[in-house]
């Protein structure tokens, strides 16, 4: 009976191992093409200005939705054959969602011009704050449908959903582009989050939303959400926030191209990282959250960071070797001074995926405190020693070094802390 079990459990892994493949595949050629068309059409200050929206709209999807995803998924997984604490997490959620998301929307109104500044550092892309405004509420109900099929196990209503996003996303990106330039991609990008709504709604019809849905507040499921939620939203907020300070930053001592080039080299990276970083979501965190024995989890720890740290320095190693030919395939010749820092950024993916195994293991030996602490910190180490770069030595070979010195640290200090748990565990 165990053996079969065992073989179920494992079955169901490799199923929502392969979707997840088949997704982050297409979102990484779906990735590439509208990096391309982007780089191509618009040049670094495309590039540059994009990476303000995505940061941007990054912090307001967990603002928006009061970070209430990961609770979601874990608390419907949880309840899934209670069908009246179920309802009462459903209607949590969405009620929270829906009220979270109008108080940013009239936030949007109150401070449109301050934000634009904030985000554009330019009065005339206010007019694309409207979208954003209007397409608040359909990005947080987007999230809540998709928390609640994940948490339910639609496994391939997910990644089927997931699929027309990247689709979605593609064709705005190209036809927008081509004829609007700069504009036409921040409009995409604003576009595919709110249209993708309609297509997780049509996915998600199984659900029965209107018998299932009604506006009501449980405290206990609130109290519940809110122990994912703090981490979650520390985390979303504080590096993309700290992203565009520094953006804007780059912009003013030395210019938008120069902002481009930067932004540029974190997509670059970001391409290979984004396959790394979904194969420990899906094989990591779940195994290192069951395992409770100290030894078990060194074990555990030990085996990804030789798999993880290997895949991450060869894939690292060849991005180097081919980068002449990568740089101008993936974006254009104007993104070429990429050349002369992109080591530097490799350097510091490595020790950001190792930082990632570490913070995964000390989440899931509950140590949200300390870990929402760190990013804090850590944080302000990244904003300061650009801060300090780009005013004390304004070129590029030197402020892209802020970064391999904040995965580093941050990856030193989460190791010394994960030892000093692993050892006091054993007394």
């Amino acid at each position: 009976m165990k053996a079969k079990i065992k073989f179920l459990l494992n079955s169901q892994l490799i199923k929502v191992s392969s979707f997840t493949s088949i997704s982050t595949f297409i979102k990484i050629v779906a990735t590439f093409i509208s990096a391309k068309v982007l780089a191509v059409f618009t040049g670094p200050a495309g590039v540059a200005m994009l990476g303000q929206l995505t940061n941007f709209i990054t912090i307001l999807i967990q603002v928006s939705t009061a970070a209430t995803g990961t609770g979601i998924v874990k608390l419907t997984g949880e309840f899934k054959d209670d069908k009246p604490q179920l309802k009462k997490v459903i209607d949590t959620s969405f009620t929270i969602n829906l009220l979270f998301s109008v108080v940013v929307l009239i936030g949007f109104f109150l401070f449109q011009n301050q934000l634009t500044l904030f985000v554009f550092n330019d009065l005339k892309y206010k007019w694309l704050l409207y979208f954003i405004a209007i397409g608040t509420p359909f990005i947080a109900i987007n999230n809540f449908i998709l928390s609640v099929i994940s948490g339910l196990q639609y496994f391939k209503k997910y990644v089927i959903i997931n699929i027309f996003a990247s689709i979605i996303s593609v064709l705005l990106t190209v036809f927008l582009v081509y004829f609007y330039r700069i504009d036409g991609a921040l409009l995409a990008y604003v576009l595919t989050q709110t249209i993708i709504f309609f297509v997780s709604l049509f996915y998600s019809k199984s659900v029965q939303w209107r018998e299932t849905i009604a506006f009501h507040v449980d405290k206990t499921i609130v109290k519940k959400l809110s122990h994912f939620s703090l981490y979650v939203i520390v985390s979303a907020f504080c590096f993309p926030f700290a992203q565009i300070l520094v953006r804007n930053l780059i912009i003013d001592k030395l210019g938008i191209d120069s902002a481009g080039i930067w932004e540029g080299t974190n997509r670059i990276s970001s391409m290979y990282l984004l396959l790394i970083s979904s194969a420990i979501g899906v094989y990591f965190f779940p195994k290192i959250s069951s395992v409770t024995n100290s030894q078990e989890v060194k074990s555990e720890l030990n085996f990804a960071l030789k798999v993880f740290g290997s895949v991450t320095i060869i894939a690292g190693l060849l991005l180097l070797l081919l980068k002449s030919f990568i740089i101008p395939l993936v974006l254009s010749n104007k993104f070429l001074p990429i050349n002369e820092i992109l080591v530097f950024q490799v350097f510091g993916d490595v020790f950001l995926i190792a930082k990632m195994l570490l913070s995964m293991v000390l989440l899931s030996r509950a140590k949200t405190k300390i870990m929402i602490f760190f990013e804090i910190i850590f944080t302000l180490i990244y904003v300061v020693s650009n801060y300090y770069f780009i005013t004390n030595f304004p070129e590029l070979k030197m402020i892209i070094l802020a970064y391999p010195i904040y995965s580093i640290l941050y990856c030193l200090t989460l190791f010394l802390t994960y030892k000093t748990i692993i050892d006091d565990s054993k007394n």
